[in-house]
């Protein structure tokens, strides 16, 4: 079988006709007839045979199927990845993001580009930064976008930008004057820890274990989890600004630790896989979106002088 037999014998089987594979390949059905016939000639073995009026598989067609469907999978993969590759006003991108970016910053750079080039379709998965490497290799994704870069030598990275850690806490709890709340100051809270399997945790368990000497009462796997806590009043979450993003309002406010904790952001796809033209571009853009976003939601004081009103 040729590849023009597989297309059609895919499409065939997938419809259960012949007219609805002459209009899903936009050919006649004569055409379609003519080229099952011809693959089956080939073959040597029928793949279709009517029963009661419909068109119905032979068993060596389901077993062809079986291996068909994947071989036509990839055929649509190279085909997608050669229409990126051409052009940089349509196509499609598939990325993958950590969760605590699937919520504001990931949505805002993918809305934005679609309103520059609304003919670009895109297929968003929030995965974990251990789910990175076989998010690659299965070609689930083109690339993915997390906390960190990759010491494989399978994987390529590149900078994204930066982003800070800080606190997100209630109104009241803490004072929203602050500019950045010391470590000191959390010392009085409770601390909603992070599990070892959240991408930020390394980050996160220094800041906590400076901040406070006892053992957190909440510990949780997710850093929603963690924003929703804090905005029940449970506790303080440290959360990296990008989850904070998605979160904060009237309610609900974040700071940035002092000292300052930051952390990079990158770009990792396979290294035998290189970026299309329309990723790159997409990945510009938010690089640029990241570069120049607010360094906060409210002016910066004074950092005593705040202390000492919050105290009053």
């Amino acid at each position: 079988m040729n590849l023009r037999h597989i297309e059609v014998f895919h499409a065939v089987y997938s419809v259960g006709s012949i007219s609805g594979a002459s209009r899903l390949l936009n050919v006649s059905q004569p055409s379609v007839s003519k080229i099952v016939k011809h693959a089956e000639s080939r073959l040597g073995f029928p793949l279709f045979t009517l029963v009661r009026g419909r068109l119905t598989p032979t068993e060596e067609a389901h077993i062809l199927f079986r291996e068909v469907d994947d071989l036509h999978s990839r055929i649509d993969t190279f085909q997608r990845a050669a229409r990126n590759l051409r052009s940089t006003s349509e196509g499609n991108i598939r990325v993958g993001v950590l969760p605590s970016l699937a919520l504001a910053m990931a949505p805002r750079a993918i809305a934005a580009f679609r309103r520059k080039l609304p003919r670009v379709t895109f297929e968003v998965s929030a995965i974990h930064h251990d789910d990175f490497r076989e998010a690659l290799v299965s070609r689930d994704c083109d690339f993915v976008i997390g906390h960190q870069g990759s010491t494989d030598p399978d994987i390529a990275s590149a900078r994204l930008g930066a982003g800070r850690v800080g606190a997100l806490f209630g109104a009241g709890l803490l004072c929203s004057e602050l500019s950045s709340i010391p470590l000191d100051l959390l010392r009085e809270h409770e601390i909603i820890d992070l599990a070892p399997s959240v991408a930020i945790a390394d980050l996160v368990s220094p800041i906590l274990s400076r901040a406070t000497g006892n053992s957190p009462g909440i510990q949780v796997k997710s850093v929603y989890i963690a924003a929703a806590l804090a905005r029940s009043g449970a506790g303080v979450a440290i959360v990296d600004e990008f989850t904070a993003e998605a979160f904060v309002g009237p309610d609900l406010h974040f700071r940035p630790v002092a000292p300052a904790a930051e952390f990079e952001l990158s770009v990792q796809h396979l290294a035998t896989h290189p970026l299309s033209r329309l990723a790159r571009s997409f990945l510009d853009l938010m690089r640029e979106m990241i570069r120049t976003r607010p360094a906060d939601v409210t002016p910066h004081v004074n950092c005593l002088n705040a202390m000492a009103a919050c105290q009053h």
